[in-house]
């Protein structure tokens, strides 16, 4: 049949075939010619040249998208068959490349709910805060989800739980207690601005060890070995609860007369009534009446409302006392009422 008859006869039906396999109308014409085009010896052979152009023209439209998943695989092929010979040229990854891919939880205790978020952020982990109304100052860090020395991956995110100012009446004890997230921040971040008498007394264990300077900061000799250093120890310690992190609890009242099985410290000049923080973490054996021994401070406030005395007792202490070097207050009276 002669190509310019068939063209003439066919050439719109060929283009609504084209449009009808998805060429876009305004292309369609160009496509169908061009398959004529191909095919012209072809169509002069035949007794029906359909036979011939319908099936070219499906070639032409749905070939290139039947071979494009072959081209695509083959590239994939390709891509990993390169990735192969690079990891057997140079190894497998470092494994402090890996490493770095996670972030650990770190410890959160002592700090306010905008230092911990700063610190996550430095490690490189994004955050939101969980406020959960308490009795206590609004800020202060009660844990973490997932909790501290978990590790983390860059599309996660921890939660830190912060204590947030409740809807109900307190206690009458709020400046106990502010003074008393202060003195924890005071010791473990450094942050917290507590009133401190310009000496503090000092007791471990049930037993007098001198004085630190209330002036200085917690990480000064007066302060670091006898409180600061046991302190952030014991806060530090990985705990097995759902916050990852010692619970703090405060209270105001008169001290029982052991702590952990040793006497508590009677100190003079003082209020009656000091303020107990404890740190409930796993605990030790050598509790008394069944209760495991918590980390506990006491903090004594004098007549203006400074802390003057703190008595610190730490679980498995053994009464350490004053290195010998040190003459404490007490010993000082002892000596004035001597040479009376």
């Amino acid at each position: 049949m002669d190509v310019h008859d068939y063209r003439a006869a066919r050439h719109r039906r060929l283009v609504e075939i084209a449009i009808e396999l998805g060429v876009p109308a305004d292309g369609a014409a160009a496509v169908v010619d061009r398959v004529i085009e191909d095919q012209r010896r072809r169509i002069a052979r035949s007794a029906d040249p359909d036979e011939v152009v319908v099936p070219a023209l499906r070639e032409a439209v749905l070939g290139g998208r039947s071979r494009g998943p072959s081209l695509a695989v083959a590239a994939l092929v390709a891509v990993v068959a390169a990735a192969f010979a690079v990891t057997v040229l140079a190894g497998p990854p470092d494994r402090e490349e890996v490493e770095q891919t996670v972030a650990t939880v770190p410890s959160l205790i002592g700090l306010t709910s905008t230092e911990a978020v700063s610190a996550l952020g430095s490690a490189g982990i994004e955050t939101r805060v969980d406020p959960v109304p308490q009795c206590d100052p609004a800020g202060q860090v009660l844990g973490s989800v997932p909790p501290s020395g978990d590790t983390v991956r860059p599309d996660e995110v921890v939660t830190v739980i912060a204590t947030a100012t409740p809807t109900w009446s307190c206690p009458a004890d709020a400046a106990g207690r502010a003074q008393a997230w202060a003195f924890l921040r005071f010791l473990v971040s450094g942050s917290g601005r507590p009133r401190l008498a310009p000496e503090v007394r000092l007791y471990v264990d049930g037993q007098a060890a001198g004085t630190a300077d209330g002036t200085q900061a917690s990480t000064s000799p007066s302060w670091r070995r006898r409180v600061r250093d046991p302190v952030v120890a014991q806060a530090a310690r990985p705990v097995s609860n759902d916050l990852g992190q010692p619970v703090v609890s405060i209270t105001t009242g008169p001290p029982p007369p052991t702590t952990c099985g040793r006497p508590t410290p009677v100190p003079s000049d003082v209020i009656a009534a000091p303020t107990r923080v404890v740190l409930t973490a796993d605990g030790s054996d050598d509790g008394e009446q069944g209760q495991e021994c918590q980390l506990t401070l006491d903090l004594y406030e004098d007549a203006d409302g400074a802390i003057t005395v703190v008595s610190v007792t730490v679980p498995g202490g053994v009464g350490i006392g004053p290195p010998p070097w040190v003459l404490t207050r007490d010993d000082l009276d002892a000596l004035d009422t001597a040479d009376e």
